[in-house]
């Protein structure tokens, strides 16, 4: 390609960037793209694993573009080899872009049209497998949410811009924008429908359904005096006595000026909830009809055009948001259910109770890299082991599990003390391209003497100290000297460090999200978990991350990892 390229350039987008993380993060492709198409080209603002200068550059002409077809198709192009396929053989991104195996969805817009694709890309010939295409078909899903998002959010700018005379009517819309952009997971969603009924429909009272199996289930309302518990139980979707089913079983919004109006229609409603106007929306996204939300006016209204557009726009808001936080949802639960599946059963060893707990970040979308292991050597000793890999995403996540395996496989093939095994992982983590940074403490703790005592050897790579609970009730923190974090440099010199553990001791480690806080210092949290432990007189894992790192509060994964000698 010469200097003078005057093809079509784009710039990176967090947001997509992030699909294409969690694209390569699940299928394991060098190249994963959310790319976008036009007449003069495509741009990437979802990029991973592209050679330069496209990287950099973000985008390309048609002529490199296997995207267009997905477009034009409106359908998945799955490819085992591009170079055998007719009309992509000549294709410049074979060449320039190393595009061999191709995996491509539909990113559509709020027209349904398809306007770019998420993808995957491998530099040789690859045979897709169901669930890495099930996996890239759901997060084109959730891009082509973000997309609609977007445009709505830029319809509701171009309306407020573009007339005075619908100032109120394009503030409004901009407000759910903006309140639904900021809606992460599902639970925020059904607050923010909440509060945004409120604000921009002014009603009293507000409701939410959700569609489970074969019923709608109200999962967010309030009780209201004179209104029957039973009116918020399940209810199936063959019932169509009442408006709320109708609404998403095909009959659209229920709207009704006042609630004579509505009994006219249901007589099974008559006498519920006051006299005003109610209207029920369903929650309509490209996946299908998710819930619906019920508005209620203390008094009667007259739901002109103005009105009925706003309602229109908080359905279309809501549903959009929801189906987005739904899809993000599911697989977030995927991928923290693998990487707890990474941590394996912990060894039963004589003499020593050794327990582990995991717990996951309770704030945000991240998955993280913290894990923990123990392995029963054949010299008798038994290994510790805990780490964090840094990063707070799939990628993350994945690196940890080769990360952890690899130091497995170190400390049981040989037999050295642990500050030479990490040496090793450095090597290896270097050597073979993977360059996991992060922090871990390897430990060996030896079988009991002639007075009962085992000798604990361990060395650290910049993680948190262990902290060693002595059975006259007295704590102590296991600083050796500081040493490199892993996956910086090849050959670090690592320290070896000992201390004897008697019976009833309990050694103590962990990673860092059970003792940091936000403005607060290292010193302080080691502090709080020494008297946690001292006042406790036990380790057990649950129980610190319940004290130390509670759900409300825990931003970062958690992994503790503890040895009672018995």
């Amino acid at each position: 390609m010469s200097d003078a390229y005057a093809g079509p350039e784009g710039q990176a987008d967090p947001t997509y960037q992030r699909f294409a993380r969690l694209a390569q993060a699940y299928v394991g492709a060098p190249v994963s793209l959310v790319s976008f198409v036009d007449e003069v080209g495509q741009v990437f603002p979802g990029a991973l694993g592209l050679p330069e200068p496209w990287m950099s550059r973000r985008g390309t002409e048609l002529s490199h573009s296997f995207c267009q077809y997905v477009v034009s198709s409106d359908a998945p192009l799955v490819v085992t080899d591009a170079r055998e396929v007719e009309f992509l053989r000549d294709n410049l991104a074979i060449p320039d872009l190393s595009a061999i195996a191709y995996a491509g969805f539909p990113v559509r817009d709020l027209d349904g049209q398809a306007v770019g694709s998420l993808c995957a890309i491998d530099d040789e010939p690859r045979v897709w497998t169901t669930e890495e295409l099930a996996v890239l078909a759901d997060l084109a899903q959730a891009c082509s949410s973000e997309v609609q998002l977007r445009s709505l959010g830029e319809r509701a700018r171009r309306a407020q811009r573009a007339a005075t005379q619908s100032d109120r009517h394009a503030r409004l819309l901009l407000l759910m924008s903006e309140a639904f952009a900021d809606a992460v997971s599902v639970d925020d969603v059904l607050d923010t429908i909440q509060r945004v009924a409120v604000t921009a429909a002014g009603s009293r009272r507000t409701a939410v359904a959700v569609v489970h199996e074969q019923h709608l289930r109200w999962v967010r309302h309030e009780e209201v005096d004179g209104v029957p518990a039973v009116l918020w139980r399940d209810v199936a979707l063959s019932d169509a006595r009442w408006p709320s089913v109708v609404a998403v079983t095909g009959g659209g919004p229920q709207i009704f000026e006042d609630a004579a109006a509505m009994a006219a229609a249901f007589p099974s409603t008559a006498g519920l909830g006051g006299d005003g106007a109610l209207a029920i929306l369903p929650l309509t996204a490209a996946t299908g009809v998710l819930g619906a939300v019920l508005l209620r006016w203390e008094l009667a209204r007259d739901m002109d055009a103005d009105a009925r557009s706003v309602l229109s726009a908080l359905a279309a808001y809501a549903a959009l948001a929801l189906d987005r936080a739904q899809l993000l949802e599911a697989r977030r639960e995927v991928a923290h259910v693998l990487q707890a599946a990474m941590l394996t059963d912990l060894p039963t060893v004589d003499g020593l109770t050794i327990t582990a707990a995991y717990a996951p970040a309770s704030m945000g979308e991240d998955v993280g890299g913290d894990w923990y292991d123990a392995i029963a050597l054949p010299d008798g000793s038994t290994a510790l082991m805990i780490g964090d890999v840094t990063g707070h995403d799939m990628g993350a996540a994945a690196l940890m599990g080769q990360l952890r395996s690899m130091l497995r496989g170190l400390t049981w093939t040989f037999q050295e003390p642990p500050g030479a095994i990490l040496r090793r992982l450095d090597d290896a983590n270097l050597g073979v391209g993977l360059r996991a940074t992060g922090s871990a403490v390897l430990a060996h703790l030896d079988p009991p003497g002639a007075d009962g005592g085992r000798e604990l050897r361990w060395s650290s790579a910049g993680h948190p100290p262990p902290v060693l609970l002595r059975t006259d009730g007295t704590a102590d923190v296991l600083e050796g000297e500081p040493s490199m974090l892993l996956g910086f440099r090849a050959g670090v010199a690592r320290h070896d460090h000992t201390v004897t553990l008697f019976p009833g001791d309990v050694l103590v480690l962990y990673t860092d999200g059970l003792v940091e806080r936000r403005r607060e210092n290292l010193r302080a949290g080691l502090a709080r978990l020494v008297a946690t432990v001292v006042s406790a007189a036990s380790g057990e894992p649950w129980k610190l991350i319940e004290a130390l790192a509670p759900a409300e509060i825990r931003r970062d994964d958690v992994a503790v990892l503890t040895v009672t000698v018995g």
